[in-house]
């Protein structure tokens, strides 16, 4: 029954093996297989065939007649397009080509973001700063490249699109903030065949899907506010629906000539772009946009804009400088089913059903499988709908997995499987009812949607290819490539000049401090500590290993731990007897001093904005210290409050946020201040983030990042004292448990030390595991 489901899928002209998975989500982008015996039990450690460690990228594999592919950066201008056995995990060949200087881009996003699409003759590989490039199928030689212009975004998301093949033609779409279009090229020669202008559209990432209705075949592209038809022969538009929201990231899916779409665009239906643009552009919050505040892509739209000439958008131009005014969509949740085949304007005649729920992702397409439609978004909630009718099944129910989910759900055999940030893919049952069957713990960051071909599941972690197969007995490990995990960044963790004293006590007694950290770690902060003049270093007299710390499994964060399932330093003392003796020989005098407990929470470093500057500015370019101090101003006035009313707020320990669930006192007033003040940093930190020049975000992001993981934290808090309320408990409770676990996320997504990474760890230990343990009702 589901290889007629899929058949009927496949129903346009394009010859495919059954078990070919040969673009994103397979074939036109189902996310359905037809495979029919995955193991029942997988993880990281049983029934994988193989895995390849190859580096860091976020595009999904593809398979072809018994042929892997997917595509690595491999270093800071180089990309690796990689082809393996299916079966074996034997590399085939690898391809390295230089991609020139990178644009900005936001994480989690990769330059290795596009997934490549094959026809079995040649692999088509996406690149944002030279266009498409074809590689021979069997040798992985390059067979031509077609030069396009590169994509800009005014919100530095950077590109993720990925190309198709249909007949002799490859298909790509470039829906950016810029100049967006779609384009044909000839599979054989990379020659264009068509160019069709969606002047309309803001940035987006919806895949081009192929619907035959009606005696014809379209092809149907997603963007801002609409829904297009095109004829794949000529680019021709063909029919338009209005009917969608501002931001479009996710994909539709096509079933007997019905388009299924399911889109979440930030805010509600009044957000148009200027609202975006205003919060994040508009460092100095004076409404208006200078020249300066945009970046320097759209400098020419920007005067185009400007038609007073007066050098800034005001509020009288801003609507329409950046968004069509033909086209205002705004933000929203919709489902929707559209019927294809149409002519002209559809908007009023070809929708089928459309529901405005909480349930859709902004990032993870729907699955439509057995006359179901399927989403997941951030936060492990699953929601299932009647294709026929848009009725809903169930509605925002957990999947018991936390977290973000960046790939889409994928299905075959009766199982729908969904992969989520935090590395597990878990497993649903294909019902009208929800039943999760399994959680899969792959062990890695999972962003890129898995891939199903011949009795194998693909996984592409943040770093690795890993298949999944029951005719397996041990995992060969294949090292495929140099990896690009981060290095550590010492530089920045001391890099902020010192006030005061000249002592450095690093030790805090707990796997947050220098106990945790590595001899090169120690090394790499000596040097920093010299060009710092510091003249001092404590040591406490004794050093201990701390406990260790499990960092696998529902860890939030885990990421930040490269794979590793115990966190521990076990040669702590030898480490630091070398350490001392070192800095002894460099000059620097050792006192004794007892560890100092450190909060988790963010403090301001820096003495003034003068002293801010003369750090930031040559790094990060002018503008930069001033948004930063003011997102400094605003921490130590939450630090103040926190001083004066709980100053153990951030200290690890075992009832760091247990306690406020036990105590039985309102919210307290100061707590809602502190957050407003935290969230006041996030925002000029993200502000100063976008206004630092390329190549010098490291600083700016990660004080970002921190600060995100702060308004998250408190908002864990907030909600515990908000479940003392008997009638919201329980969504309270979930509400807590939810954001911890994002507040790790987002520490995690830029933690560079094992500082950093002792904090994520104990975060785990005495925050969020036993805040589940509540949850759940063990406790």
């Amino acid at each position: 029954m589901h290889r007629l489901i899929l058949l009927a899928a496949l129903s346009f002209s394009i010859t495919l093996r059954a078990e070919d998975w040969p673009q994103f989500r397979g074939s036109n982008g189902t996310g359905i297989s037809a495979s029919s015996n995955l193991p029942q039990d997988f993880s990281a450690e049983k029934n994988i065939a193989w895995k390849a460690k190859i580096g860091d990228g976020i595009g999904s594999p593809i398979v072809k007649n018994g042929h892997v592919f997917t595509t690595a950066m491999l270093g800071d201008q180089k990309l690796g397009v990689f082809s393996f056995d299916a079966t074996t995990g034997k590399q085939l060949w690898r391809t390295d080509f230089d991609t020139g200087t990178l644009p900005r881009i936001t994480p989690p996003n990769s330059h290795a973001s596009s997934t490549p699409a094959t026809d079995g003759e040649r692999v088509y590989v996406y690149f944002s700063t030279i266009g498409l490039l074809a590689f021979d199928f069997t040798t992985g030689k390059e067979v031509w490249r077609h030069t396009m212009t590169r994509p800009a975004y005014l919100m530095d998301w950077g590109a993720a699109s990925s190309p198709i093949v249909y007949k002799d033609t490859v298909i790509f779409c470039q829906d950016d903030d810029l100049a967006p279009f779609v384009l044909a090229v000839d599979s054989k020669t990379g020659k264009e065949k068509w160019k069709t202008p969606r002047k309309e559209m803001l940035a987006g990432y919806s895949l081009p899907v192929l619907c035959e209705a009606n005696g014809r075949t379209d092809l149907v592209i997603a963007g801002s506010g609409k829904l297009k038809g095109y004829d794949p022969a000529t680019g021709k538009e063909i029919w338009t629906c209005n009917t969608l929201l501002r931001t479009i990231m996710t994909s539709p899916v096509v079933h007997d000539g019905v388009i299924y779409i399911a889109v979440q665009s930030y805010g509600d239906s009044t957000r148009t772009l200027k609202h975006a643009l205003l919060e994040w552009l508009d460092t100095n919050q004076d409404k208006i946009l200078s020249r300066e505040e945009t970046p320097k892509e759209f400098h020419e739209r920007f005067d185009a804009s400007d038609k007073n000439h007066d050098k800034v958008i005001g509020p009288e131009e801003i609507d329409t400088a950046f968004q069509s005014p033909d086209n205002m969509a705004a933000g929203g949740n919709i489902i929707q089913a559209i019927k294809g085949g149409g002519t002209g304007d559809v908007t009023k005649t070809h929708v089928l059903w459309n529901i405005d729920p909480k349930t859709p992702s902004n990032l993870s397409s729907p699955l439509f499988f057995n006359d179901r439609i399927y989403v997941v978004k951030s936060g492990g909630m699953s929601s299932c709908y009647d294709a026929k009718n848009g009725k809903t099944l169930w509605d925002r129910s957990r999947l018991g997995n936390f977290g973000d989910y960046f790939a889409s759900p994928i299905a075959a055999a009766g199982k729908v499987y969904i992969a989520a940030k935090n590395g597990f893919i878990v497993e649903l049952e294909d019902a009208p009812q929800l039943k999760v069957l399994a959680k899969h713990d792959m062990g890695e960051e999972i962003i890129a949607t898995p891939a199903i071909a011949d009795g194998r599941l693909f996984v592409r972690t943040r770093e690795s290819l890993l298949c999944v197969s029951s005719t397996t007995s041990a995992p060969a490990l294949a090292v495929a490539g140099k990896g690009t995990t981060p290095s550590d960044t010492i530089e920045l963790i001391t890099a902020q000049p010192p006030h005061g004293s000249r002592v450095w006590n690093g030790y805090t007694g707990n796997a947050m401090g220098q106990e945790s950290w590595t001899q090169d770690e120690l090394e790499q902060l000596l040097q920093r500590l010299q060009k710092l003049k510091y003249t001092t270093i404590a040591i406490p007299a004794k050093i201990a290993p701390f406990t260790p710390i499990r960092v696998d499994g529902d860890t939030g964060g885990r990421k930040a731990f490269h794979g590793a399932s115990i966190f521990e330093n076990p040669d702590v003392a030898a480490i630091t007897a070398r350490f001392r003796e070192h800095a002894g020989k460099l000059g620097f005098e050792i006192t004794t001093a007892e560890p100092v407990a450190t909060s988790v929470l963010p403090k301001n470093d820096f003495a003034s904005e003068k002293a801010l500057s003369d750090f930031v500015t040559p790094m990060c370019g002018e503008g930069v210290a001033e948004r930063m101090w003011l997102g400094f101003q605003a921490i130590d006035k939450a630090s103040q409050l926190i001083a004066k009313n709980d100053p153990n707020l951030g200290i690890p320990a075992p009832d760091m946020l247990l306690r406020h669930l036990k105590s039985k006192k309102a919210l307290p007033e100061w707590l809602t201040e502190v957050k407003a003040f935290y969230a006041t940093a996030m925002n000029e930190m993200y502000r100063a983030n976008t206004r630092a020049r390329e190549g010098s975000r490291t600083f700016t992001l990660y004080n970002a990042k921190r600060l995100e993981f702060t308004f998250h934290y408190i908002s864990a808090i907030e909600s515990l004292y908000k479940s003392h309320d008997a009638a919201t408990r329980a969504e309270s409770l979930e509400a807590a448990m939810d954001s911890i676990y994002n507040a790790l996320n987002s520490w995690s997504d830029v933690a560079r030390d094992s500082s950093d990474r002792g904090a994520i760890a104990l975060l785990n230990e005495y925050g969020y595991r036993p805040l589940v343990k509540v949850v759940k009702g063990r406790e």
